[in-house]
């Protein structure tokens, strides 16, 4: 018998020894009097120090009333679980759960027994885990999706998500116990696409909507919702899930996209794109009334300068007091576009005559041209505009678009501040001009350019002062094209440098030839353009010089008028340079222009050519007799010579040299010619 007791001893003392929890057994007293290695490890104490222990001191503070509580009631004979902190050894706390019991010998309690569980990695697992579904839980009441469940056998909603009061801007208990009360919020112009939609649930089919929502406030927002369809297993439906998002912001932004597509950002008028789309309309209902529409494109006039010269902050807003007043001037139905830069353009729709045409152009021209005031400068803005009529000429968007603009550059070579409605006749002229442009650049390389001479004699002595060179052109078709056409067409295309680079090199070479066969007192005059100064013009002289053997003193570079006064700043540094040159330099067609006396000094020019238009009225006109006499005494004051063109009679050269004018070129002495004959005639 005391053996079988003393095997049955060694059988629980090994399994309370080699037990993996922690157990352990109290004494009334609160002393360990048994703990096991498992304890050891736990608590980070030794076998032999745990037993030399009570249990409260390794009690976290905040656990001893509660621990010792559980203690006595153990004591009293009761079974327990609880969980506690326990200090370590090393300071650090674990988290137990304690399982205990009395200890009763003899019938009587003498203590407690218990095994303690590490619950410390699955309290922290806990605690994230928790932490994480607060977090999520935080995140999904806190956007703006509205989630929801939908019994459909017994009509009523079993899930609606906190967002429905963001969204639909109700309370969720009202939104869950109305199951139609989100079809009273659908805005009235979507409410009967939304209703369309739904029979296509119990075909089994997702629903994906955009649609308005109003508020009970009045605000109205955009939902987009996700509707899906859940059926049993004898495919009958039983329920409806979904979600619905508040996308207004996103909404706002494909507007205000849209509107950018589609508007210009600066004055906010409709672009190039929306116009041409509101052409394309009002040509359809034009075909359909037999009403006419017509297109106005306007340039502002010399606004390069402003931007130019004032910057384009004022530009900018210079361009929207013109949109404004552009707007205004349109009619219901009209459309104005800013097109780029300082272009804009209007649609007249439903026109039914030429002259209510002609009468919005004016209005348009009128109001443009009124004064414009900002940052306590004032402008006064003119605009040139081409119109274009559908379906006189244009029958498309792109044709009439393309007619208006080039009738506005029409309207610009006639002064500019104008309206100019294209035509057959127009058609004509800008075809022409078109094919002329296209032939200049072969012009040169084909010798269809050749130079025409004209004299410049004293008209005392008869004596051959020097000659102008003048440009002709002889296209292989078309046949003599006037100079009237050649010089803007060359600046146009900018094919005027190397035409004029060609132009002085011939000259020269040909003065140098008729020097070289007696004549050395002779000299020739070059007429040169604004875009040739503007370019590399200096070396291109010197260069010249150099090559043909001319002396610079024989070479007389003619500059109009108002070409020096519109570029003054940077051509007065040019003339310098090439007065360094020892080049002679003449202001033509003088009297058009500005005719100030001051650029006259600083230009220090050699002579002035009194321009033909005066020549030819001096028998008529009394007050151009007197401008010649005004230029004649100011030249003769400020040491400048004089040459008359134009001279064709007697009675102008008597009256010239009456006011001692001597020097003269015109059809009295000879018409320009070409190199042989000029030399049949003077340099036999």
């Amino acid at each position: 018998m005391m053996n079988d007791v003393r095997q049955q001893f060694e059988v629980f003392q090994s399994l309370f020894q080699n037990n993996p929890e922690a157990c352990y057994a109290i004494g009334t007293d609160g002393q360990f009097f048994l703990v096991n290695r498992a304890a050891a490890e736990l608590t980070g104490y030794s076998q032999e120090e745990l037993l030399s222990m009570a249990f409260m001191p390794i009690i976290a503070e905040k656990d001893l009333q509660r621990v010792i509580a559980h203690f006595h009631r153990i004591l009293a004979g009761r079974h327990e679980v609880i969980d506690l902190s326990l200090k370590h050894k090393n300071g650090s706390f674990l988290e137990l759960r304690i399982t205990a019991a009395p200890l009763i010998v003899n019938g009587k309690v003498e203590g407690a027994i218990g095994v303690a569980s590490n619950m410390t990695e699955n309290k922290r697992l806990g605690e994230e885990l928790s932490a994480s579904r607060n977090q999520l839980q935080t995140i999904f009441d806190n956007l703006d999706i509205l989630s929801w469940a939908f019994d459909v056998s017994q009509q009523r909603y079993i899930h609606v998500s906190s967002a429905v009061e963001k969204i639909y801007g109700i309370p969720r208990e009202l939104y869950a116990s109305h199951p139609d009360y989100w079809r009273k919020q659908i805005h009235p112009e979507d409410s009967q696409r939304v209703d369309e939609a739904q029979p296509l649930l119990l075909k089994g089919q997702k629903l994906l909507l955009e649609h308005r929502i109003v508020h009970p406030d009045g605000t109205v927002k955009w939902v987009e919702s996700h509707t899906i369809p859940i059926f049993d297993e004898s495919r009958s439906l039983i329920r409806l899930e979904g979600v619905a998002t508040d996308v207004t912001l996103r909404k706002e932004a494909e507007e205000r996209l849209q509107h950018l597509a589609y508007h210009d950002a600066l004055t906010g008028l409709p672009n190039r794109l929306l116009f041409t789309a509101k052409l394309d309309a009002a040509i359809a209902r034009s075909r359909g009334t037999g009403n006419k529409t017509a297109v106005l494109y306007l340039d502002l006039d010399r606004f390069k300068y402003i931007n130019d010269s004032l910057g384009h902050d004022i530009g900018d807003q210079l361009l929207q007091v013109i949109a404004t007043r552009l707007q205004a001037c349109a009619g219901a139905g009209d459309v104005v576009s800013r097109q780029g830069g300082d272009e804009f353009a209007i649609v007249l729709a439903n026109v039914r005559s030429q002259e209510q045409i002609r009468l919005s152009a004016e209005k348009v021209l009128a109001a443009v041209h009124q004064p414009v005031k900002l940052f306590h400068l004032e402008f006064m803005v003119t605009t040139s505009i081409g119109i274009s009529v559908f379906p006189d000429y244009g029958t498309d968007t792109a044709t009439l678009l393309k007619q208006a603009d080039q009738a506005m550059y029409v309207a610009k070579e006639k002064g500019k501040g104008h309206y100019q409605f294209f035509s057959q006749k127009l058609d004509e002229t800008l075809a022409r001009k078109m094919f002329l442009e296209q032939s200049l650049h072969h012009a040169l390389k084909g010798d269809e350019l050749l130079l025409h001479y004209q004299p410049i004699v004293d008209a005392e002595s008869g004596e051959l002062l020097g000659y102008e060179a003048l440009l002709r052109w002889i296209h292989p078709t078309l046949g003599y094209v006037s100079p009237a056409e050649l010089i803007p067409i060359a600046e146009e295309t900018g094919l005027i440098v190397p035409i004029g680079e060609w132009v002085l090199k011939s000259a020269c070479l040909q003065t140098k030839l008729w020097q070289s066969r007696g004549f050395p007192n002779i000299g020739v005059s070059v007429n040169i353009s604004a875009l040739q100064l503007m370019e590399n013009f200096i070396p291109v002289v010197e260069k010249t010089l150099q090559q043909t053997g001319l002396a610079p003193g024989s070479l007389t570079l003619e500059i109009t008028e108002s070409t020096a006064m519109q570029n003054l700043t940077d051509i007065l540094p040019k003339i310098e340079q090439l007065k360094t040159l020892g080049v002679k330099l003449s202001i033509d067609d003088f009297g058009t222009g500005y005719s100030s006396l001051s650029y006259l000094k600083k230009f220090q020019i050699h002579a002035l050519k009194i321009d033909q238009s005066f020549v030819r009225d001096i028998e008529k006109d009394t007050n151009q007799e007197a401008i010649i006499k005004a230029v004649v005494a100011m030249a003769d004051s400020l040491r400048i010579g004089v040459v008359a063109e134009g001279v064709e009679t007697d009675e102008q050269i008597r009256f010239l040299r009456a006011l001692g004018c001597r020097r003269m070129q015109g059809y009295f002495f000879s018409k320009p010619l070409p190199a042989e004959q000029m030399e049949a005639l003077y340099f036999r």
